[in-house]
């Protein structure tokens, strides 16, 4: 099984948990483990195989025996108890807007009776139901629910639904559009952004916004007329659902200015960062909620407008909300030891660019030439760039002719920088590194003659093909192109596609020892539609003492800004300014790339 079957597998006995009136923290547990496994940057049973399931978060000692239990044998007795309680088609039926685990319980049990065609989907026999007015009379129920749920089926039929989680960089663009439109709106106060979104996820669901205003109504009906708007899921006083034409659901929240920082505090989440923070207050006699601190001896609730001061009120420094994930932070801010998080404006160069040179190359060419990716590094206040154009193609080429692309590739550009004076034009960049970024072959050896190194200042290693090699196999051919002459950076180790494919297997610890060895940095890619190495991978590699560089991956200049994304991830795996080899300035950077003993 893979990580994210054992994550449904682990959401799906939490649910019968919840129905069969199982401990909360048990069901808290089961679904922040099912969380930690389906984003883990390693095969779940490679983390069984070595020992270390208890150090998932969620997995206590009891789960980690289920979870071997499930690989052993390939299924859990413990696990099937509870989910043959519940009624077939009952996780069908969640998948549907507005049914949650109680409701789809009762609907379920309801439609597996005789009366219905048990050869129908779940869904015709719901929908038989609710044209037969049945679902009305059910305890709890009444018209009115039973008309949402009829207009959640429709809108499911017809595919109006919301979009599964989207690209970050998406979801940005999506945000800044709608600030736009809701900064016209003058009885707003202040906008922010919650959720996976606020945190920098790689992937965001809904898109969660607050704002302060000083007339709600107003903001919530100007809020739901939104231009983009197909459909107003929900609307009230304190805030509205709409679903905008590409398929994504944004809620509005609002509130006075006077609680706005409670708000924000307990909407960025995350879920699990938030139970903990709970758990710590509550030892203070301190009950927390989007509405302020209560003191549980007074029954007094102190507000908040300021995020900052919530977080100071309880005796912790404030929490940057990319680490908001129950991972040390609050111990961390307790004790005053948490880590000066990167930021983009720490960043003096990008070693990931290509550019538009016309060779014989073995994957796509950059659209932009020497020049606009000069002027764009020096805009961005950049003392240096990595020229990383794909290794000359192997086919139809023999080693001689290779050398002869890669020297003819390196004085070209040393005419444009030099003769051409491109370097003075632009002199806040001190160089620009000559480099390739070279293909990782399925035996490990390097797609580039190596008297062809002769012709670069340093090279990146990267995988592009055969992803799907066992995970021995794997460690080995990375491990093997690692150890060549002037590797400086591992490009976008795992190989992963966001949404599209899956990260490669390889033990990690390995890879880590290695780069650790020969100095060679691990790359967090800032493209998109990969943010690799991932995060839960960072924080690994911090711990095994590597250091990194944070690179756009550039096919076309304007792609340069997307630098903030890979630093992100950075901010997400802890790592600071003195982790990130880039963000040094020249002299130490150049002592550090062009090393020599190669």
């Amino acid at each position: 099984m893979n990580n994210k079957q054992v994550s449904e597998k682990l959401r799906e006995v939490a649910i019968a948990y919840e129905i069969l009136g199982e401990n909360r923290f048990r069901i808290n547990a089961y679904n922040q483990a099912a969380d930690s496994i389906e984003n883990l940057s390693t095969d779940i049973q490679q983390i069984w195989q070595r020992g270390d399931l208890q150090k998932i978060p969620g997995v206590g000692g009891s789960l980690a025996q289920h979870l071997d239990e499930l690989f052993t044998k390939g299924s859990v007795k413990h696990f099937e108890e509870f989910t043959n309680k519940m009624p077939a088609g009952m996780y069908d039926l969640l998948i549907i807007r507005t049914i949650g685990p109680k409701t789809a319980f009762k609907l379920s049990k309801l439609l597996n009776e005789k009366p219905y065609n048990q050869r129908a989907s779940i869904y015709e026999r719901l929908e038989t139901a609710l044209n037969n007015k049945v679902i009305q009379d059910l305890e709890g129920f009444g018209e009115k629910r039973q008309q949402d749920i009829y207009d959640a089926l429709k809108k499911y039929k017809s595919g109006t639904r919301k979009k599964k989680r989207i690209l970050l960089s998406d979801a940005d663009v999506i945000s800044q559009r709608l600030s736009v439109y809701l900064k016209k709106d003058k009885n707003i106060q202040k906008i922010d952004y919650l959720g996976s979104f606020r945190r920098r996820k790689e992937t965001v669901g809904d898109i969660d916004v607050s704002v302060a205003s000083k007339n709600p109504a107003q903001t919530i009906n100007y809020f739901i007329q939104y231009p983009d708007v197909v459909d107003v899921v929900d609307q009230g006083e304190k805030g509205a659902t709409i679903l905008i034409n590409d398929g994504v659901q944004i809620d509005l929240r609002v509130i006075d200015l006077s609680r706005y920082g409670s708000m924000l505090q307990y909407f960025t989440g995350s879920k699990y960062h938030n139970i903990r923070l709970r758990e710590y207050a509550l030892e203070k006699d301190l009950s927390l909620s989007e509405w302020g601190i209560k003191d549980k001896k007074t029954g007094k609730t102190k507000k908040f407008s300021s995020e900052k001061d919530f977080y100071t009120f309880i005796k912790l420094e404030w929490i940057p909300p990319e680490i908001r994930e129950d991972q040390g932070e609050i111990e961390a801010a307790f004790d005053k030891k948490l880590p000066k998080l990167v930021t983009s404006s720490d960043i003096k160069g990008d070693l990931h660019i290509h550019s538009d040179y016309d060779y014989p190359s073995s994957h796509d060419r950059g659209a932009s030439n020497l020049e606009e990716l000069l002027k764009k590094a020096s805009d961005r206040g950049y003392e240096y760039i990595g020229l990383s154009d794909h290794n000359p193609k192997l086919s139809g080429h023999t080693d001689k002719q290779i050398i002869a692309i890669t020297k003819e590739r390196k004085t070209y550009i040393e005419h444009l920088l030099y003769d051409n004076k491109l370097l003075q034009k632009y002199p806040r960049v001190k160089k620009v590194y000559i480099m390739y970024e070279v293909d990782i072959r399925t035996n490990g050896a390097l797609a580039l003659p190596e008297q062809a190194l002769d012709y670069l200042d340093g090279i990146i290693i990267s995988l592009h093909s055969n992803f799907v090699l066992p995970s021995q196999e794997m460690t080995q051919r990375i491990v093997k192109a690692l150890s060549f002459p002037k590797v400086r950076i591992f490009g976008h180790p795992t190989g992963r596609l966001i949404n599209e494919r899956e990260q490669i297997a390889a033990d990690w610890h390995q890879v880590f020892e290695m780069c650790k060895k020969n100095q060679i940095a691990l790359e967090i890619n800032s493209s998109p539609k990969r943010l690799d190495l991932p995060d839960m991978l960072v924080q690994e590699a911090l711990k095994s003492g590597c250091f990194f560089t944070i690179d756009t991956d550039s096919h076309q200049v304007n792609q340069m800004d997307h630098m903030p994304y890979g630093v992100s991830v950075a901010r997400r795996g802890w790592a600071q300014k003195s982790d990130i080899l880039n963000t040094q300035p020249f002299e130490r950077f150049d002592k550090w790339f062009m090393r020599g003993g190669d």
